[in-house]
């Protein structure tokens, strides 16, 4: 299946990432010294970050933030006494940094918990990408943070109802496009509004583009979007992923 092919090219960019980076290849999966935390929302999506080694999943993300405990109960399932939380929402960062705080003052034992602020699904994956279970937990840290910073997240959803936003006028119904959380362009047509940011962004300099498809479109739906992606920027990589996600049709990443 296809996308089976892309999470194994998705571990073929971790170890292209390492090698880059100079650093021996990390394993398939972590070993008891580090755990990884990720706030997840859908299935396929969930399964792209478990095919990267997390740890535990919390499902959540837009409009259904998981709460500070099941966070901590997360974290508290892990055996391990390094642990990761990816939060990859802005909205679940701070109940991150607070299940953080419990669950050390919490444990009886050493364990150190770090919160990578992902903001976003593609900032998480990036952020896996550029772990390396042979480090040090500091040098991931900065690692993962660089690595997340680098990547262009957009979302395509609709509006629910007419607004105003950064200067532009929306109507209830509209395809709107957020580049790193900000609206920033409508339209009628998602392929459109998507190539929009994508062009706004130089993504021609770029080296792939992922498209995560959400739980309201349509597979056929998704492969014409993919093809237009694909037809505009013929040079780069575009990949397809069933990602599940509620709210956003779909979820881009360029790097």
């Amino acid at each position: 299946m296809l996308q089976d092919v892309v999470i194994e090219n998705m571990q073929l960019q971790h170890e292209a990432y390492v090698n880059r980076m100079a650093r021996p290849a990390a394993p398939a999966q972590p070993p008891e010294g580090i755990g990884i935390v990720a706030v997840v929302p859908g299935v396929g999506l969930q399964r792209v970050f478990e095919s990267l080694g997390v740890s535990a999943i919390v499902a959540g993300g837009q409009t259904m933030n998981p709460s500070t405990e099941e966070l901590l109960s997360a974290i508290a399932s892990l055996p391990n006494e390094q642990v990761i939380v990816l939060p990859n929402n802005a909205n679940v960062i701070l109940t991150a940094q607070q299940a953080k705080s419990l669950a050390e003052s919490r444990n009886d034992r050493t364990r150190r918990v770090a919160v990578v602020p992902t903001r976003t699904i593609p900032q998480g994956i990036s952020a896996l990408l550029a772990l390396n279970y042979q480090a040090d937990l500091e040098a991931n840290l900065r690692a993962m943070e660089e690595a997340a910073h680098s990547v262009q997240t957009i979302e395509i959803t609709r509006a629910v109802r007419a607004a105003r936003v950064n200067g532009l006028g929306v109507a209830q119904g509209d395809v709107i496009g957020l580049l790193n959380d900000e609206l920033c362009a409508t339209g009628q047509d998602c392929a459109q509004v998507a190539i929009s940011i994508l062009e706004r962004i130089h993504a021609e300099r770029m080296e792939v583009i992922t498209i995560y498809y959400g739980a309201d479109s349509a597979r056929s739906e998704a492969d014409a979007f993919a093809a237009s992606i694909k037809q505009r920027f013929p040079a780069q990589d575009v990949e397809l992923i069933d990602g599940g996600q509620p709210h956003y049709k779909y979820i881009v990443s360029a790097e």
